[in-house]
């Protein structure tokens, strides 16, 4: 790949991230708030952390 197409292909990534990352604590927070339970915020941090972990393991590994 031309370092144009890793330069888009990474920042559509990681668009793609945060917009997942948003709306998962969003539902997690909504739910959370209506339910009066702190379980559902824990879950969606939870779902948001382990793929974001895996993501910069994968970046130290590529680059080390």
């Amino acid at each position: 790949m031309t370092e144009a197409t890793t330069d888009s292909f990474s920042r559509r990534t990681a668009v793609i991230g945060w917009v997942y990352s948003l709306v998962v604590l969003s539902i997690g927070l909504v739910v959370s708030l209506a339910t009066g339970e702190w379980l559902a915020l824990l879950c969606a941090a939870g779902l948001v952390i382990v793929p974001v972990g895996g993501a910069f393991a994968r970046s130290r590994r590529a680059r080390g």
